[in-house]
């Protein structure tokens, strides 16, 4: 008997409140899990205001107007300050707390207001509808605009686009409150609180929103993940891998177009000794170091990676040989000049060996095999120096290392 009673918009509504409530407990998990952590500790309590103000819409018909209307506008108001809050430390922006005091302050004195100063139950919709689309509105230029860069803009436009639709959604309400005042006053004494139509496309939109949280928290899960795999987590560098495809991609681009490219490996010199002597902890201050100091002297266009241990590569597109020279040399000079306070001051040298691909028809091994005997040149001839690698078809065959030479200062950039 009693489900005879309940109306579709109500049952509808009893829906989104159980899912709201689901939601709740899911963020709640994934804030255990670290996953966004502050973020979904917002989005949790976001979910369970939403459930509370549902509740209370719910209640329309049969309470008092100033709690089924004002308190339940209140609350669904407070949920959407929560979530934008979470959005902004979500995309590591600055929370607005002073206009979260604000919107606040408006959905507190509409409630009192209905409740004791005979405030109009219309002006007090009008006030929470255009506060919930104002909050709404921002948060969607939020994710816009601070998450493009890390997403995209397509995809972070398609993760603002709920929320913007559900701002639209109360701006509509609000407009249908003005042209109809006395249809709207029927309408918020109805249980449930309106017809199945609006309580239909809040519960899509309400779906949405969670739908595009989660995207958001995997999206970034999974450029984490992406990220980690393609660099070196000690120096931020492309690791071996991404550089071998890169290489591969330059090498097919040069056959279709001609544009010569250039590659050096770079090899740390004595790195076992600063290990022995002074810690793995130093020779990983002096391998960040020397990393950070690659990247910075390198050009824009050009990759670098760690391959592995103290080795480093670098891809240098549309480079012939006095080009990569210059860059090669840049390198050798910037790395020579820094201080490394580990190891008491002393300086630190790099040997390069350089490799221009210039013939299309040359394999990317011989490429490899050549640049590798250019580096052994380089150390053989007393490091701390650059040694290119003979042409093509006459490259010489790899020199014999020094005996007392292991395997830390032979770098092989494959």
């Amino acid at each position: 008997m009693l489900v005879t009673s309940i109306t579709n918009a109500e049952l509808l509504l009893i829906v989104l409140l159980l899912l709201q409530s689901l939601f709740g407990l899911l963020w709640l998990g994934a804030a255990r899990l670290r996953l966004a952590r502050r973020p979904a500790q917002h989005w949790a309590a976001m979910a369970w205001l939403v459930a509370g103000g549902l509740t209370l819409i719910l209640l329309r018909g049969r309470a008092p107007q100033w709690l089924s209307v004002g308190a339940g506008n209140g609350l669904v108001l407070a949920a959407f300050v929560t979530l934008r809050r979470g959005i902004q430390r979500f995309a590591r922006l600055p929370t607005s707390d002073r206009e979260y005091g604000l919107l606040m302050a408006i959905g507190v004195s509409s409630t009192l207001g209905m409740a004791f100063a005979n405030l109009s139950p219309l002006a007090a919709v009008l006030l929470a509808a255009a506060a919930m689309a104002w909050t709404l509105l921002r948060g969607a230029g939020e994710i816009r605009d601070a998450l493009a860069t890390e997403f995209g803009r397509t995809a972070a436009s398609w993760c603002a686009l709920p929320m913007a639709m559900l701002a639209a959604l109360f701006l509509v309400r609000a407009g249908v409150a003005l042209v109809s005042p006395a249809g709207f006053q029927s309408y918020l004494q109805q249980p449930g609180g309106g017809g199945v139509a609006a309580a239909f496309v809040a519960l899509v939109i309400a779906l949405l929103v969670q739908a595009n949280l989660i995207a958001m928290v995997l999206l970034r899960l999974v450029r984490r993940l992406q990220y980690r795999s393609d660099h070196d987590m000690l120096t931020g560098l492309l690791s071996r891998r991404p550089m071998e495809q890169m290489l591969l991609a330059e090498s097919q681009r040069q056959r279709h177009f001609g544009q010569s490219f250039a590659l050096l490996s770079i090899d740390i010199d004595h790195f076992k000794k600063i290990n022995d002597g002074c810690g793995h902890a130093a020779g990983d201050a002096v391998l960040k170091r020397v990393a950070e100091a690659l990247r910075d002297a390198a050009r824009d266009s050009d990759s670098v990676a760690r391959m592995g241990g103290e080795e480093f590569c670098v891809l240098l597109p549309g480079t012939e040989a006095a080009g990569a020279n210059t860059g090669a040399l840049r390198l050798l000079e910037t790395v020579r000049d820094l201080h490394h306070p580990e190891i008491g001051g002393k300086p630190v040298t790099i040997s390069i060996g350089m490799a221009v691909m210039e013939a299309p028809a040359e394999p990317i091994q011989a490429l490899q095999r050549r640049l590798d005997q250019a580096l052994y040149a380089a150390k053989a001839a007393g490091r701390d120096r650059i040694e290119r690698a003979a042409p093509a078809a006459s490259a010489p065959r790899t020199p014999s290392m020094p005996e007392d030479a292991d395997r830390a200062d032979t770098a092989v950039a494959a």
